[in-house]
């Protein structure tokens, strides 16, 4: 159904009130009155989940994202959501999720883009397919589900969650009383995913992946894009943009798949005569992703120029903020309760436990085969930068020193003209704390502001920091403060044996 933005000349002024409501509904700046609460309770919340996951140790210190999904889950379930807020939490899930992908786009360049190459987008097509066919067709014939809802669940864990849940239900009317009870199954099927990935890989459970195939799993197999968000920024920014690229890969797919559907469903209802001629003037449009495009022009823009670190760092703050309102509308939203039937409750989470295992197995199983989780390819094992990344994903040290959030501002390598140029930094300034503070400002950077030092090299210093003043490296992990205090307290929380391989890692670069 098309919807007028403005009515007609010749129509009366009594029919302008429907057009009124039309516009307020297509316009979501109308229904701001309806959802500033639900807005302003997910953004006071992620404000107190993000301090809260500061004052908590690994590894849920390293990941504000998933502290915020587990703090709207358990106020969602403990006080319920009361129904002021719904607008503002819905607004937050869709709209504002969109934006936050939007602004992912910062963090990705088209040398990124084309680094990835075809292998992560043919696993998560491959994926994709083979989880639909065999949850559907396990949902109906070894659970006994409603074959919609089967459809729903399969569609939801094998593309992009409710996004595709809502799209598909769209197409027949007879699923949309289905949709709610699949978003839920999938929410909390994926949350189960988010909270297991990242443990499972800092406890070297996935063996043969490093952070790239680490990301192309979580981004083929989690549902939700926000869960893949809060899986890959748990392990670095590398595993982040790589898992980016391969679930975004996957929302595209959403729109030939809605085509196929379409048709499928068309030539059913087509031989049918007349009933069929009606269902296929009635049929809805294709809904097109539109923020997708909206990730790719923004792509297109930061590998098109330099944004001022500054203001870059600053867009990326306020997407993890998005990001951190998204989780708190989605576990305030989602409530844990079980269906009243026990034994549609077991049969349920069986399909859902089902839809989780084939997704990861597959995914993972994929990265394996295909060698995309190994660790550096070998034509570029014997460039500089290929085996500077061979120490950090093989050696033990490397892993840690990832791990514990030492690589988020020690970037390994920044993309150059002729390729990455390894530096172990990502030249921007910080805020370190009081105990290298020289009290000396130049432009916008105070005494406390110091660039990230290049740790390439690091093996041929006798002594460390800007001014030469740490003997040891445990000294010049010891100066650091500010924005790297809560690395340092994890790192000091590590083991004698994990500290010591760090160690060994540095003085080999």
């Amino acid at each position: 159904m098309s919807i007028q933005l403005e009515p007609p000349a010749g129509v009366a002024l009594a029919a302008r009130p429907a057009a009124w409501r039309a516009w307020r509904t297509w316009w979501p700046a109308l229904e701001l009155r309806a959802r500033w609460p639900g807005v302003a309770a997910a953004a006071a919340l992620a404000l107190a989940a993000s301090w809260m996951a500061g004052g908590l140790g690994d590894p849920l210190a390293r990941n504000p994202v998933l502290v915020a999904m587990l703090f709207g889950l358990l106020l969602g379930s403990v006080l319920g959501c009361p129904a002021v807020l719904q607008p503002g939490l819905a607004f937050t899930k869709r709209q504002l999720l969109r934006l936050g992908v939007m602004l992912l786009g910062f963090r990705i360049t088209v040398l990124l883009l084309v680094s990835l190459g075809l292998v992560p987008i043919l696993i998560a097509a491959v994926e994709l397919v083979a989880v639909l066919l065999l949850v559907r067709w396990a949902g109906r014939r070894w659970f006994g589900l409603d074959p919609a809802l089967a459809l729903l669940v399969a569609v939801g864990s094998s593309v992009c969650g409710a996004a595709a849940i809502l799209s598909v239900a769209a197409l027949a009317p007879g699923r949309e009383k289905h949709a709610g009870l699949a978003i839920s199954l999938i929410t909390v099927s994926g949350t189960v995913a988010l909270l297991l990935f990242p443990v499972a890989f800092s406890a070297g459970w996935l063996p043969g992946l490093d952070e790239h195939g680490f990301g192309i799993t979580v981004g083929a197999s989690i549902f939700e894009l926000a869960q893949v968000y809060g899986a890959s920024f748990a392990i670095s920014e590398g595993a982040l943009n790589t898992a980016t690229l391969v679930k975004l890969s996957k929302v595209v797919m959403l729109i030939p798949l809605l085509l196929v559907m379409g048709l499928q469903r068309q030539s059913v209802t087509g031989g049918e005569g007349g009933a069929g001629e009606q269902a296929g003037a009635a049929r809805p449009r294709v809904a097109v992703p539109w923020f997708v495009v909206g990730f790719l022009a923004v792509l297109l823009l930061n590998s098109s120029i330099t944004l001022h670190p500054q203001v870059r760092a600053s867009l990326l703050q306020f997407d993890q903020f998005l990001f951190l309102m998204v989780m708190i509308a989605l576990g305030l939203s989602t409530p844990l309760r079980l269906p009243r039937q026990p034994a549609q409750a077991l049969r349920l989470a069986g399909l859902c436990a089902l839809a989780l295992a084939l997704s990861a197995g597959l995914a993972y199983a994929m990265v394996r085969l295909t060698g995309s989780g190994a660790d550096v390819p070998a034509d570029a094992a014997g460039t500089a930068g290929g085996q500077l990344a061979l120490a950090q994903r093989l050696d033990v040290g490397g892993r840690v020193f990832d791990a514990v959030g030492c690589a988020k501002c020690h970037v390994p390598s920044l993309p150059g003209i002729h390729g990455d140029v390894p530096l172990y930094s990502d030249l921007l300034l910080h805020d370190m704390g009081p105990a290298l503070d020289d009290k000396i400002v130049q432009g916008d950077a105070t005494g406390a502001d110091w660039r990230t030092t290049p740790l390439v090299g690091l093996h041929m210093r006798q002594r460390y920091l800007h001014d030469g003043r740490a003997e040891t490296l445990r000294d010049a992990v010891l100066a650091h403060g500010g924005e790297a205090e809560i690395v340092r307290q994890r790192f000091f929380e590590l083991d004698e044996a994990e500290q010591q391989a760090v160690y060994r890692f540095l003085s080999g670069l």
